[in-house]
């Protein structure tokens, strides 16, 4: 719904600013459409024959280009026939589909990643507002933010962490509605992208994979004790991973070093990137207490990507147990992260450990609580439902 959704919007703009514009659109993965897509020359017939193509300009759109055969050649050489009477916009669900297909259209394509809804959206979306962001600076204006919505933002919370951010999902109104469309989303996903377009020949261990690591999200990846657990290769499973990473379902990231040859060789974190798929493949939308902190820290991650790239995301672990959950590589500064989904809390030690060995750097503290608004010796206290809302770069 979200990139279809998208190519939609595009086409009413277009057509909002020229009412005689030509606009194709077609879903490269419709059957009935396959006709179109079995060669250039094919495609150019249909479009000459509804579209008075090539003496009229075009703009086409392409719905799950991934879907046709030598995506990438193919456009390549119909945008290079027809540069001047077309523009081409293409939308695939796959990135490692469109990496695939982009070796070919080098200095002729432009790429955006659609993310889910984000949380910020989703305030704005079921408030009918547009709240602004706050800088990390502003704890007047943070405080006041967080007493005047917290209501509706821990109403919120509990449905995003439950039902994550998939639009269908967001749009549903019951959650009976809300579980079928996600199951919908895994189905057509196994199905469509690891069967049949990446051949991927163990679903069985393929499916375990996924559970397992929705289940451990947060928690350290052990390549070795994975492929053993599955019992398939270490090639098949690093395989897999990329799958999981390429397809947009979970991050793996690095432990943060100063040395690059051994932040390679330890062991990441996994996130996933929509919770209400975690609950789905867990079969589990009660939102239990034991959850919460895990949950919390994985919604943490999530709010993170909206501000950083994902190679600026670390954490930080050493051999006697000091960890924090998130580091946050800013260059000559760092912003150091640690989830306490509690009302209590100081300021951790590994907070301490990393400045004495690391006093070279710029550094942020900063503490995600349950409901705890304050800054104190330098450290910054925010409720977990406030993130979104704040820019941490002051």
């Amino acid at each position: 719904m979200g990139k279809t959704t998208l190519l939609n919007v595009i086409k009413e703009k277009i057509l909002g600013k020229d009412k005689q514009a030509q606009v194709a659109y077609l879903s490269a993965d419709d059957i009935d459409n396959a006709p179109f897509f079995s060669s250039p020359d094919a495609l150019e017939t249909y479009l000459k024959q509804l579209y008075g193509f090539p003496d009229k300009y075009i703009y086409l759109l392409i719905d799950e280009f991934q879907a046709i055969s030598q995506a990438g050649l193919f456009l390549k050489n119909v945008f290079d026939r027809h540069k001047g009477n077309l523009q081409i916009i293409v939308s695939g669900s796959s990135s490692l589909a469109i990496t695939k297909n982009s070796e070919f259209l080098t200095g002729r394509a432009i790429n955006f990643d659609i993310a889910r809804i984000s949380f910020l959206e989703l305030f704005n979306y079921a408030g009918q507002t547009e709240a602004k962001i706050i800088s990390l600076g502003d704890f007047k204006e943070i405080g006041l933010f967080y007493r005047t919505f917290s209501g509706r933002l821990n109403l919120l919370f509990q449905e995003y962490i439950t039902f994550g951010g998939y639009p269908e999902a967001v749009a549903a109104k019951k959650a009976e509605e809300k579980k079928v469309i996600l199951e919908s989303i895994v189905k057509v996903y196994l199905e469509k992208d690891v069967i049949n377009f990446l051949k991927v020949e163990n679903i069985t261990a393929f499916n375990q994979l996924l559970r397992i690591l929705a289940a451990q999200a947060g928690n350290l990846v052990n390549a070795r004790e994975l492929s053993n657990t599955l019992n398939i290769s270490i090639n098949t499973l690093n395989k897999y991973l990329e799958i999981l990473q390429g397809t947009y379902l979970f991050d793996l990231i690095r432990p943060f070093s100063t040395n690059p040859r051994s932040e390679i060789s330890k062991m990441p974190k996994a996130f996933i990137l929509d919770l209400g798929l975690r609950n789905y493949l867990l079969k589990n939308f009660d939102y239990l207490e034991p959850e919460r902190g895990a949950l919390a820290e994985n919604f943490v991650y999530l709010a993170l990507l909206e501000q950083y790239g994902k190679d600026q995301i670390n954490f930080y672990r050493k051999l006697g147990g000091s960890e924090i959950d998130f580091v946050i590589d800013r260059g000559r500064g760092k912003t150091l992260c640690e989830v306490k989904y509690r009302s209590q809390v100081g300021e951790p030690l590994a907070f301490k450990n990393f400045s004495k060995k690391y006093g070279g750097f710029k550094l942020n503290k900063l503490v995600i609580t349950k409901d705890l608004v304050k800054e104190e010796n330098g450290v910054h206290y925010l409720p977990v439902v406030m993130l979104p809302f704040i820019r941490l770069e002051e």
